[in-house]
């Protein structure tokens, strides 16, 4: 990789850098590959040092090796460096030690006495039945204990214990987590410092970083619910934390506009999301070269994700409708190889339609190739699209959610297709195979004209003037205190209105308040739109909810909450004063008292010795 890529054109926060994410596999997908690449561009423009934090003690034990071959594969430059917090405690001196056992208070109860028998492995491990961690010790090569970590339950304390060279305990955390905080705070020092995280489980803990010097910005590379625009669809899994958690991140940067408007639209972000999409590497073509017109190539893991079976079949349709075409696929061979084979074998397309299988120079294929076709469930902004784009191939693609209609203008330079409409990707190919080559050429050319608006220096620049903007309002973190308390309720049949008094200094002139309902044994949550006035000395909220509102829960308990931003801070107070309500039916469940006075619904199904909180 050469040393310079960019030039040097836009001015990034006189602060540190860091990547984070889980761990960096043998084998990795997109995510990953954006972390590498946007650390890679940043620190090209800025000629800076960046790190990319890791977590996983797969990355702890060559954490140099790692970081070469990275670099050799041209995923990084000399400029980037993977680091690893278990190889750094591995080999930390006493000093260096010392310093990370400072950030813990916590008593030592671990007994010494007793450590476990070394065999030569860095690592020993108990795993349970749910596959989950029961305990692990991790050792030096010299044999001393380093780190040993106990998941808790049946008489034994949940800790992460810190040992000096001697074996000997120095420090403990409750949370494995806080031994991370304690290990990136000896990292980052006090100097302004600023975290991006595309970790999607590490937000489940990051949002606890609060620094005054750290400002943390949360990625979103994927859609974040089955249906996006329906406030009663289920989050998926991999989002809830981020989102969750959303106002504690200084940041949330997703890849398109579409996402980031169904996000408020659904009140899930409010004031501190922007969208910074991904970049292309690919190399914008000056020279179009010739190629066959029915000439079709597709990038993807064969997972069932991609319906790579959509593709095969539409582009079977065509040739049954007397198009001369052909499609060669090139990815990693996944769960749905086999029946792709099947698939391509009864249609009797084994000439015509091929499973290449992994190639590394797969996307050179772009160049030889007249169209591309896109037919995942979903995305979050496809770099497949730009990398064909950038040479002349012209892409077809599902309009899912989220990505191809960022990218591509309908007609001018590539085409979109109703989601699952394989009829329409069908002729879509057959019109294409029957246009002009000054026509075709004209797609063509605009297609590489759009792709060069994801360019590395575009995208990069983009990154720096919003990290900019987020040191220049990064507060020092602090709570927020306050009550909420019921003032009136009214339920109407499947509709229930709220009005909420707030005093304390979260009635200080909050910039936006929100009704917020959470699943009290669970992960799933929603934030309901609400209004706030200064009334005579008092900030009342008022609300209403529908029982749609609350469909992704049919059991157990729902709480409420009022979510406010006062003062650049966050704020999150339940809402209190509900002991004189009585239980009132609202659809399948009731509005109720705890019996601490907070206000809930309880499902009819569900325990009522559960409904104390």
């Amino acid at each position: 990789m050469e040393e310079r890529v960019f030039k040097r054109d836009q001015h990034f926060p006189e602060a540190s850098i860091y990547g984070l994410i889980g761990g960096i596999p043998e084998a990795f997908g997109g995510r990953t590959s954006v972390c590498l690449q946007r650390a890679n561009a940043i620190a090209e423009l800025d000629d800076r040092h960046i790190e990319i934090l890791t977590l996983s003690p797969n990355n702890g034990v060559d954490t140099e090796g790692l970081t070469e071959r990275l670099r050799e594969e041209g995923r990084i430059g000399n400029r980037v460096t993977i680091r690893n917090v278990w190889s750094d405690l591995r080999r930390a001196d006493s000093h260096d030690l010392a310093q990370i056992a400072g950030h813990s208070s916590q008593s030592i109860t671990i007994d010494p006495t007793q450590p476990p028998e070394y065999d030569g492995s860095m690592e020993a491990k108990e795993v349970g039945s749910a596959g989950k961690t029961l305990k692990a010790d991790r050792f030096r090569e010299d044999g001393s204990r380093y780190n040993s970590y106990r998941r808790g339950g049946r008489g034994i304390e949940k800790s992460s214990v810190l040992f000096d060279l001697r074996g000997r305990p120095i420090a403990q955390w409750t949370e494995q987590y806080e031994l991370y905080f304690a290990w990136m705070d000896w990292v980052i020092g006090t100097d302004p410092a600023i975290i991006i995280n595309d970790g999607p489980p590490l937000a489940r803990y990051l949002h606890k970083y609060q620094r005054k010097n750290v400002a943390l910005v949360q990625t979103i590379h994927s859609k974040h619910s089955a249906d996006p625009t329906k406030r009663s669809q289920r989050l998926g899994w991999t989002y809830t934390p981020a989102l969750q958690h959303v106002d504690r991140f200084d940041h949330l940067a997703v890849l398109t506009e579409s996402q980031r408007s169904d996000l408020t639209a659904l009140n899930y972000v409010m004031d501190n999301v922007s969208v910074l999409p991904n970049m292309t590497t690919a190399e914008p073509t000056r020279k179009i070269k010739p190629r066959r017109t029915g000439a079709g190539v597709m990038l993807a893991r064969t997972t069932f994700l991609k319906r790579i079976d959509h593709a095969i079949t539409a582009v079977h349709r065509a040739q049954q409708a007397g198009i001369e075409t052909t499609f060669d696929i090139y990815g990693v061979a996944d769960e749905a190889q086999e029946s792709l084979e099947s698939l391509i074998g009864e249609i009797g397309a084994d000439d015509t339609i091929r499973l290449r299988g992994f190639d590394p120079r797969a996307k050179r294929k772009f160049e030889e190739s007249s169209f591309t076709l896109l037919t995942s469930e979903y995305e979050g902004q496809p770099l497949v699209l730009l990398e064909s784009m950038a040479v002349g191939c012209i892409p077809i693609a599902y309009n899912i959610k989220y990505g191809p209609a960022d990218i591509i203008t309908h007609g001018v330079n590539g085409f979109l297709v109703p989601p699952s409409d394989i009829d329409a990707m069908a002729k879509c190919i057959a019109d294409l195979h029957s246009m002009g080559e000054r026509e075709l050429l004209q797609i063509r050319k605009a297609a590489i004209k759009r792709a060069q608006d994801f360019s590395p220096g575009k995208i990069t620049s983009m990154w720096g003037k919003t990290l900019t903007q987020v040191m220049a309002n990064k507060l020092p973190p602090r709570d927020i205190e306050g009550k909420a308390n019921l003032v009136e309720h009214f339920v109407d049949g499947n509709e229930m209105r709220l009005r909420v008094k707030i005093t304390g200094e979260a009635a200080t002139n909050p910039t936006w308040a929100l009704l917020r309902w959470t699943e009290r044994n669970g992960k799933r949550f929603g934030r309901l739109p609400a209004h706030g006035e200064q009334t005579a000395g008092q900030f009342l909220v008022t609300a209403s909810a529908h029982t749609d509102d609350f469909a992704s829960i049919d059991r157990g308990f729902i709480d409420f909450w009022i979510d406010l931003r006062v003062d650049g801070q966050p704020c999150r107070l339940r809402i209190k004063g509900a002991q004189e309500l009585e239980p009132t039916a609202f659809a399948q469940a009731e509005l109720y008292s705890t019996k601490f006075g907070s206000l809930s619904i309880r499902y009819e199904s569900s325990n009522p010795e559960s409904a104390t909180v």
